[in-house]
């Protein structure tokens, strides 16, 4: 009887790390560092404290070698002790297979997003989001979405003039700053490799970077995500109606319905700073509710103060 109590214990602790494993892969959240240290950690902490108690996130953090100064990751990994509900791996970054990149608005770690593949090898999918974003409810439903034969899902982009030079007129031209990302059809059909000889051949034309890349070698493989899932920070409901009837004359076709992408900006899951950085713009061009819940979400973080001084001059004065 003893003996057959621990054989039953043994598999109950096997099942368990195995289920917990699976669990904690289904929801991965990357973060890439940009400019933004505190906005990222804010938006990390509005992924937290609005995760439900079932969800764990691992938070991959991409930055450039020797540029992330010690005290910058002791405040990120700081979150492990104050949530049980994540984990934090950073990987610091070389710039091989990124020389030819164009750098003209962006620094070279914008592409670091392109590697993700080649980095993390026991992940099938994984959220994307960049620093200036705020996430509102849990992204379980967001990392099961249906992706059909897609290797990426993104929010639209009114850019898609960009794709033109290119000799693609599509309508599902993305931002690339919150990504629903195959990994595991990236790996089978070697888009690392697609991407750098893309890069390669192209510099000259990478108007938006990463972005370029992503929508360019990618096309007939993207689909956009449901709106609420990286919406911008529009500041009204005419700006929302604008950005989805803008392609109306060019391609005959709207990007989502109306009803829908209102619903998405009124409750969104993902906000994506684009309009107006709340830390940085003056109020004007952001919408006023979501540039104050960036400020309530970084109040909750152990750096409010320095937050405070560091953007004291834009902070949105109550």
């Amino acid at each position: 009887m003893k003996n057959e109590f621990h054989s039953l214990y043994n598999k109950i602790k096997i099942y368990i790390l195995i289920i917990l494993i699976l669990f904690i892969n289904k929801n991965n959240l990357n973060f890439y560092i940009f400019f933004y240290i505190y906005p990222t950690l804010v938006s990390m902490i509005s992924i937290l404290e609005n995760s439900s108690r079932y969800t764990s996130y691992i938070f991959y953090l991409l930055v450039e070698k020797n540029l992330f100064k010690k005290e910058n990751i002791k405040k990120f990994m700081n979150l492990e002790e104050k949530y049980n509900s994540c984990k934090i791996i950073i990987f610091e970054l070389t710039n091989e297979n990124l020389l030819n990149a164009r750098t003209k608005r962006y620094p070279i770690s914008a592409y670091y997003r392109l590697l993700l593949a080649k980095l993390i090898l026991d992940i099938k999918r994984i959220i994307y989001l960049d620093g200036d974003t705020l996430v509102f409810t849990d992204l379980s439903k967001m990392i099961n979405l249906d992706m059909k034969n897609n290797i990426i899902l993104g929010f639209v982009d009114d850019s898609y003039k960009k794709a033109r030079i290119f000799g693609i007129k599509t309508y599902k031209y993305i931002t690339s700053g919150v990504l629903l990302i195959d990994l595991e059809k990236m790996r089978k059909e070697n888009i690392s490799q697609k991407f750098f000889d893309f890069i390669r051949n192209n510099k000259k034309k990478l108007i938006q970077e990463d972005q370029t890349v992503i929508n360019i070698v990618l096309h007939g493989r993207i689909d956009l995500l449901p709106p609420k899932f990286g919406v911008w920070n529009f500041v009204n409901i005419k700006n929302v109606i604008h950005h989805n009837h803008y392609k109306n004359k060019k391609l005959g076709i709207q990007a989502y319905d109306d009803r829908e992408i209102l619903e998405g900006w009124r409750h969104p899951s993902i906000i994506h700073f684009v309009m107006g950085k709340p830390w940085r713009d003056a109020l004007f061009k952001s919408n006023k509710h979501f540039h104050q819940k960036w400020w309530e979400y970084a109040k909750k973080s152990d750096e409010y103060e320095n937050i405070i001084k560091f953007y004291s001059k834009n902070r949105y004065k109550k």
